[in-house]
């Protein structure tokens, strides 16, 4: 997974949960210190269950997605902050939930629905697309800014 931008993405089909679970696995070797990952797709497409993967091979326990509570923080050997913009309407609550602060403190970020919070973001940072292919497989495309 070196070498990876945005002119030189990683695309891959995912067949299973497992195969899903090695990919984000894989991808949490390259993470590092104040990391941001955006992650785009549709309900239902495997955003939260990579999230959950990376987590977990971070050594977080009881990982759970933050839908109903926009964001989810695990304390493991580098805190791990988990949002979940869904419910969220525009950029202003996005802002009143104190995104931005969040981004300066000490960590690994990962957005879900994160279209309202382009404008917030660093420039340099980590997106990955989710498409649902069948019941069963995703292409998941991973990009570097």
């Amino acid at each position: 997974m070196k070498n990876l931008d945005k002119t030189n993405p990683l695309e891959k089909i995912s067949q299973s949960l497992k195969n899903t679970s090695q990919m984000a696995k894989n991808f949490s070797s390259l993470l590092k210190l104040n990391d941001v990952v955006t992650l785009y797709g549709p309900l239902g497409s495997g955003k939260t269950f990579f999230v959950k993967a990376i987590a977990k091979s971070f050594g977080a326990k009881n990982v759970s997605s933050p839908s109903f509570v926009i964001l989810n923080e695990y304390k493991t050997k580098i805190p791990i902050y988990h949002f979940d913009f869904y419910r969220l309407k525009n950029e202003e609550e996005i802002a009143n939930i104190g995104f931005c602060d969040f981004l300066n403190q000490r960590g690994i970020f990962f957005i879900e629905w994160p279209e309202m919070s382009e404008k917030m973001l660093p420039k340099n940072h980590y997106k990955i697309f989710f498409e649902i292919l069948n019941e069963n497989s995703r292409k998941i495309t991973i990009k570097h800014n």
